[in-house]
């Protein structure tokens, strides 16, 4: 990863580690806050659960004080007290109307007289339990309690709380339907949270459901008693079961055009809000309730507000990825200016100027490379000036060496002629001798005239689509008399290749002389090669562009006598030649054809091995697009 990273453009690098940044920062923000909306919504769960338990409970205070404030009234009532003394005298034992689902009165010796329930065995009887009250004044403090019994003959036994009130004539013990009550009670209050009022019986337990969301949870105490085995098989805690309702289950939400979960999810408590004032501290309670507290409501609001997190996290996340972008873009603008700049000034462009706004640093550093270009420019400026006079100095000097050697042969035969003047007898034999050298050494300077000439004025070139291939076989036919007299065999290994836009002439010209040395450096016979081949620029190149992505190479190959490192070294100065009759320009001239047409020359060499040339055409415009051939 870190490799590729390093193959990346300085700007996106720019903007990656921008955006890494940030969206690290983003993800840490994204998941402390996922842990503190868990956290406040955990909080809130028990906060939510006390509040409903606190408010059953001072419910349930108040339902047993409005009974003891209505038992009192009744004990009071006059016509309650008369329906006991005529019930004592074998009178009717009939009771006036009450609010009561149990009402009771007895005597003073703790006998029951009265009840709402007709023919009541009890009647008649000491009831222990009053006595008990009347007597012990720890009772009397907290003489209501909490029982199951028939309120009507043939129903099913009912939970009832009730208050016993004592007077000197006797007792009233007034009753209501617990179950009744808690109905009516949360009924009235609409709530997302189940309620049950847990009912035992011979060790059994039936949940009564209390409001409409436990009536729209049937199926709660099943999953509740299957989670309640799992956690005990595994040593989990059971006082409060988070239970997952299957996924048909209706949710257990009022409003019915909001959004419901596919699975509800409560967890569930067991509350004992109601416990029996006479039920001993380490005995179960005598009756219970179950609170399962919903997560529908909890996780809407905790989705929601994670949905918000997450839109502004990625709202974040555009705006980093756009403002990195743009500051990654400002940051490198001017370096790829720079850059820019770098590449004119190294393919010659030395009069290339940057326009760098910016300021600081970077200012400064654009500043620093015009000028630097412009010195650049300056200074190659003075050292060609300076090159190209100590060229034309050798080429002077040198011109002057290769002309002063023929002059001599010149200046003896015109002596010989003025010498030979008045000798009839000799003159007509000196003069055409002399005259026979004076032309040949003329020739040779205006050889040598037109030699430098080339060389100080070669033409620019007249390029057209050529075969390199071709080229090479013109060379050959012209050079294949010389070889063959050599005894030096010619391989040619020619690749099929694109034309190339080239001057025929010129390009005739550099090869043929090549071939020329070539066949000068084996003068005792030897093998000769020709090759012509493409290869790829890059690795990365593709079939479909090939030509572009590659170079083209001719090879010409000897296996003479060589060339010391030194010969190598002064190969191209136009001074140089190890030949007695050369003048040192066939070489220079060769890379000049060469370089006018922005190809390259390379030559290496070993005495007694041989040498091998190699010119290289590496410029994609050189391609006419024509088939290969």
């Amino acid at each position: 990863m870190f490799s590729k990273l390093s193959s990346f453009r300085l700007h996106n690098k720019i903007f990656f580690t921008y955006s890494l940044v940030f969206m690290l920062m983003f993800a840490v923000i994204f998941g402390i806050a996922t842990i503190l909306i868990n956290s406040a919504f955990n909080a809130q769960l028990d906060k939510d659960v006390n509040d409903l338990r606190t408010r059953i409970s001072n419910m349930y205070a108040q339902f047993l004080k409005d009974i003891r404030d209505e038992v009192a009234a009744k004990g009071q009532d006059e016509d309650v007290q008369e329906a006991l003394r005529r019930a004592e005298r074998g009178g009717s034992r009939e009771i006036p109307p009450t609010s009561f689902d149990v009402f009771e009165c007895g005597n003073s010796e703790g006998i029951l007289v009265l009840s709402q329930l007709a023919n009541d065995p009890r009647i008649g009887r000491i009831n222990t339990e009053i006595l008990k009250i009347k007597t012990d004044d720890t009772h009397k403090d907290v003489k209501d309690t909490i029982r199951e019994r028939k309120i009507r003959i043939d129903e099913d036994p009912q939970l009832v709380v009730e208050v016993t009130q004592w007077w000197e004539w006797g007792f009233i013990t007034g009753g209501k339907s617990l179950q009744k009550w808690l109905i009516g009670a949360l009924l009235s209050q609409p709530s997302e949270h189940p309620v049950f009022l847990v009912k035992r019986k011979n060790e059994q337990e039936e949940w009564v459901s209390l409001n409409n969301s436990a009536h729209k949870s049937p199926n709660l105490k099943e999953e509740w008693e299957k989670q309640l085995k799992l956690n005990q098989a595994e040593g989990k805690p059971i006082d409060e079961l988070v239970v997952t309702m299957p996924s048909n289950q209706q949710s257990v939400s009022l409003d019915t055009t909001s959004e419901t979960l596919d699975t509800p999810i409560y967890t569930v408590f067991r509350a004992d809000i109601l416990r029996a004032p006479y039920t001993p501290p380490n005995q179960l309670p005598f009756v219970e309730l179950i609170i399962a507290y919903s997560h529908e409501e909890r996780i809407q609001w905790q989705d929601r507000m994670l949905i918000i997190l997450f839109w502004s996290v990625s709202a974040g996340a555009f705006l980093v990825y756009v403002s990195s972008f743009l500051v990654s873009r400002r940051i490198t603008r001017p370096i790829a200016e720079l850059q820019k700049g770098v590449n004119e000034i190294g393919e010659g462009n030395l009069s290339y100027q940057i326009a760098v706004e910016s300021k600081g640093e970077v200012g400064e550093l654009a500043e620093g490379f015009n000028n630097m270009a412009l010195a650049l420019r300056k200074s190659l400026e003075e050292h060609r000036s300076a090159e190209r006079i100590a060229v034309w100095r050798d080429v002077a000097r040198q011109l002057a060496h290769e002309i002063k050697n023929p002059l001599f042969p010149i200046r003896l035969s015109v002596e010989n002629l003025q010498a030979a003047k008045d000798q009839p007898e000799i003159f007509e034999r000196i003069f055409k001798e002399c005259t026979d050298t004076i032309i040949e050494e003329v020739d040779r300077i205006r050889g040598l005239i037109d030699e430098f000439h080339q060389y100080a004025r070669l033409p620019a070139p007249d390029r057209h689509p050529i075969s390199i291939n071709e080229i090479v076989n013109t060379v050959v036919k012209l050079y294949m008399e010389l070889s063959q007299a050599q005894k030096i065999e010619i391989v040619k290994e020619l690749s099929s290749l694109s034309p190339l836009s080239l001057d025929r002439e010129q390009m005739e010209r550099a090869i043929g002389n090549l071939v020329k040395n070539a066949i000068e450096a084996m003068p005792n016979g030897g093998v000769l090669t020709l090759r012509t081949f493409a290869t790829p620029i890059s690795e990365d190149f593709t079939d479909d562009k090939f030509e572009e992505d590659s170079e083209t190479h001719i090879e010409i190959k000897d296996t003479g006598h060589g060339m010391s490192k030194e010969v190598l070294k002064n190969l191209f100065n136009p001074d140089f030649t190890t030949k007695a009759d050369g003048t040192g320009l066939g070489m220079p001239i060769v890379r000049r054809i060469i370089t006018v047409h922005d190809g390259e020359i390379d030559v290496k060499s070993q005495e007694n091995v041989g040498t091998t040339v190699r010119i290289t055409f590496k410029n994609s415009s050189y391609h006419t697009g024509e088939e290969k051939l």
